[in-house]
């Protein structure tokens, strides 16, 4: 059934697609000016226009769309047959040009070969002429030789020698064999090889152990860190033992050098890092020149004995006793403490498992933990599932809160359904006759307007809004009532 619209359909200038006018074998009557029709009998497209002189009432007809071309008119370089139709032929005009050759050389020292040397072209840019040109090679011969038990490599031009370039060894590093006509050997001297002073080699990976050479590099690499003992100092004020230099402005450090505190004291004066006997200090940062840049905390790290008591920011030495509040016992065996907390009652603090609920009415809560914390969240999707067709409506509730008195409440999907519908939708009526129908409302101007006539199809009219009402116009009055709903959006 085609769609009913009581009113103009304005496109703003904009396409309509891939659309087909209406196919019809016979004309319908011609009442409406503009009117267009596709004519299945005679494939022709028609549209009704007024029969002039005017009549009172005016008088339309229909009337064929078409037009052709009448003739074709050749142009520069174009022939057609057929000039006038029906179906003129379009060639390409003959042009005048060479006539092809075609050759494969590969040109040596005094051969020639063909080369393009202009091309004429007509006016409207087709080549009507190509000239062509023979280039003959020079001949010219060049030859690299060398003489058999001789060191010299000679380019000659034609026979005669233009350049000579003189090979020759290196003593105890590189050997030259030059017996034989055109050949150059090249090696190490048998004796073996001394490479002259400063010489490079690659530097093997760490942990090599092959009889690869070993560079400067990969020696100093795989000692740099060892741990080396240098002795003991005072770490209150410095004084190396033996030496009596001060470790904190004299002693020059290398990476892996070792000392054990002998007296107790604040290192490098910091009270955040106290040492006691028996600690241990490694450099892990060079010091070469103390006097110019002095060692600090940082190139060091500091290995406690761990023979310290413990404080609340110190690790040492300890044992655990349980609190007044009894929240945990403590028991030892064998110099072990059993650390437990005790279970959580009315009166005593101790520890609380939070569970979701196996009975029915408590269930929809989910409880998860993490890292010890326990996350505690509405768990609507393991609730069990209820379509609600066994039971009416209104023997659903969900819960809500209610801001102006503050409380949690519950209310019924059935009242849901009735605010919903008595504040989002209303009605009105284009009554039989009358060509506008107004509903008022205050949904503001986001609405929905649909308009039904009297068997419930829906009907296209003119919708105009505003934020207190919506009014449905047509342009030709109807015999029965037109259903005007308003719906609120957004």
């Amino acid at each position: 059934m085609a769609i009913n619209y009581l009113n103009s359909v304005d496109l703003n200038k904009n396409y309509i697609n891939n659309a087909a006018i209406q196919n019809l074998a016979a004309e319908p009557t011609a009442d409406t000016p503009g009117q267009i029709y596709f004519n299945t009998v005679s494939q022709t497209l028609r549209i009704t226009e007024e029969i002039l002189p005017a009549t009172n009432p005016k008088t339309y007809q229909w009337v064929s769309v078409s037009g052709d071309i009448t003739a074709l008119i050749a142009g520069t370089d174009i022939d057609i047959t057929d000039e006038t139709g029906p179906i003129p032929t379009i060639n390409h005009a003959d042009i005048t040009r060479a006539a092809n050759s075609a050759t494969a050389v590969s040109p040596a020292y005094g051969d020639d070969f063909t080369v393009v040397d202009t091309i004429t072209s007509s006016a409207t840019g087709h080549v009507t002429a190509v000239n062509v040109k023979t280039v003959t090679l020079p001949t010219i011969a060049y030859d690299l030789n060398k003489a058999a038990a001789s060191g010299n490599l000679v380019l000659s031009k034609d026979g005669t020698a233009q350049d000579t370039i003189a090979f020759a060894g290196t003593p105890n590093q590189i050997e030259i064999d030059i017996a034989t006509e055109d050949s150059y050997t090249f090696g190490f001297p048998a004796a073996g090889v001394v490479l002259p002073n400063g010489s490079t080699a690659t530097t093997q990976a760490t942990g090599d152990n092959s009889t690869k050479v070993a560079t400067t590099a990969f020696v100093q690499s795989a000692v740099t860190g060892l741990l080396e003992f240098k002795g003991g100092f005072d770490a209150d004020d410095g004084t190396v033992d033996g030496s009596g230099d001060d470790f904190y402005t004299d002693v020059v450090f290398a990476v892996g050098d070792y000392y054990v505190v002998t007296a107790a004291g604040n290192f490098f004066g910091n009270t955040a890092t106290p040492l006691t006997v028996g600690d241990s200090v490694i450099a892990q940062n060079a010091v070469p020149d103390p006097g110019t840049t002095p060692a600090t905390e940082a190139d060091f790290i500091v290995v406690q004995s761990d023979t310290d008591l413990a404080t609340a920011t110190t690790v040492g030495l300890g044992n655990v006793v349980p609190g007044t509040s009894a929240t945990v016992t403590a028991p030892y065996t064998n110099g072990t403490a059993a650390i437990d907390v005790v279970d959580s009652t009315a009166t005593q603090k101790g520890a609380v498992i939070v569970a979701e609920s196996a009975v029915s009415n408590l269930e929809g809560i989910d409880v998860s933990y993490s890292s010890g914390t326990a996350s505690v969240g509405l768990d609507i999707q393991g609730l069990t599932a209820d379509d609600g067709t066994g039971d009416p409506i209104t023997n659903f509730s969900v819960p809500f809160f209610n801001s102006p008195d503050d409380q949690n409440k519950k209310i019924t999907l059935a009242q849901i359904a009735s605010l919903i519908q008595t504040n989002n939708s209303k009605t009105g009526t284009i009554t039989a006759g009358q060509l506008s129908g107004t509903v008022t409302h205050a949904f503001g101007v986001n609405t929905i307007v649909q308009t039904l006539d009297s068997s419930g199809n829906t009907v296209y009219c003119d919708i105009s809004r505003t934020a207190t009402t919506s009014v449905a116009t047509i342009t030709a009055a109807q015999a029965t009532d037109i259903t005007i709903l308003v719906q609120k959006i957004g």
